[in-house]
């Protein structure tokens, strides 16, 4: 492989529904890699894909794109950093919950994020039950969250 190739034509990579990168079904584990992958990736009609430079390399997505990789409760607004390194202030009423999958829009509602397991738990945690679903509050307000 050249140097200036991070791809190789035969491999397939996929984005798992955990917020992992496979490489012919091998997790990718280097970390710099894997952050590189979710900060270059984009998305067209024919689907999505990673471009770093001039490499270009169309992937598989199982579920979303993003992940809410981390959650910061701040007094009035829930922080959310986003798998691609960027850190977005939760729209709530975006939030879409059908158990196990609790998901909200990013990027101005262009993007789905989907939270991983611990901001998962934590989300749930600030959260009480109520009927049939969920309410949380930010501030000095309270948002119902019902199971779709």
């Amino acid at each position: 492989m050249m140097p200036s190739e991070l791809f190789i034509d035969h491999e397939k990579i996929v984005l798992t529904a955990e917020g992992k990168f496979l490489s012919n079904g091998e997790e990718i584990s280097h970390q710099r890699t894997v952050e590189a992958f979710h900060r270059f990736l984009g998305h067209d009609l024919e689907g999505y894909f990673i471009k770093i430079g001039a490499d270009f390399k169309r992937i598989e997505v199982e579920d979303t794109a993003y992940f809410v990789e981390a959650i910061d409760w701040k007094d009035d607004r829930l922080l959310l950093r986003i798998s691609d390194g960027s850190t977005e202030s939760l729209d709530p009423t975006t939030l879409r919950f059908s158990e196990p999958r609790l998901t909200c829009r990013i990027k101005d509602g262009k993007e789905e994020a989907k939270f991983l397991r611990v901001p998962y738990l934590e989300f749930f945690l600030h959260a009480s039950e109520e009927g049939e679903g969920f309410t949380f509050r930010l501030g000095e307000k309270n948002f119902h969250l019902g199971s779709h």
